[in-house]
């Protein structure tokens, strides 16, 4: 598969990963239709990982450069665990609001039913 940052979308983080891959297979897997052979070549390298031009040879040895360097790997990877932090944290965030509103609901919910069952005592007593 190709190399495409994905945008931070929250959410269903998975369902946006797996579309996006989609649309990017989609894409890329295009290049034979397009006719600039240039535009063809970088899309060809994207969508197989084969760098058959001077311009995708470039790409492909800073790749492997960045896929080597340590110090890049390190700065990726952190990066990479803040942004799933950023992610666990909406999804926290969103689950407790969920959690607040379905509690806020299930009260409101039993103070109807109370003033319902005093209401049909008061009835019944004839002071209503």
């Amino acid at each position: 598969m190709s190399f495409a940052p994905n945008s931070l979308r929250l959410g269903n983080a998975k369902q946006v990963c797996h579309f996006s891959r989609l649309a990017e297979f989609i894409i890329f897997n295009k290049y034979r239709d397009v006719a600039e052979q240039s535009v063809k070549e970088y899309l060809e390298y994207f969508a197989t990982n084969k760098a058959t031009s001077k311009g995708t040879k470039n790409i492909e040895l800073q790749r492997q450069w960045y896929l080597s360097d340590n110090e890049t790997r390190k700065r990726y990877m952190t990066w990479q665990q803040e942004l799933d932090d950023l992610v666990y944290d909406e999804r926290q965030r969103t689950k407790a609001a969920e959690k607040r509103a379905s509690e806020a609901e299930t009260r409101a919910d039993e103070e109807k039913s109370r003033a319902d069952k005093y209401e049909k005592i008061l009835k019944e007593h004839g002071l209503l």
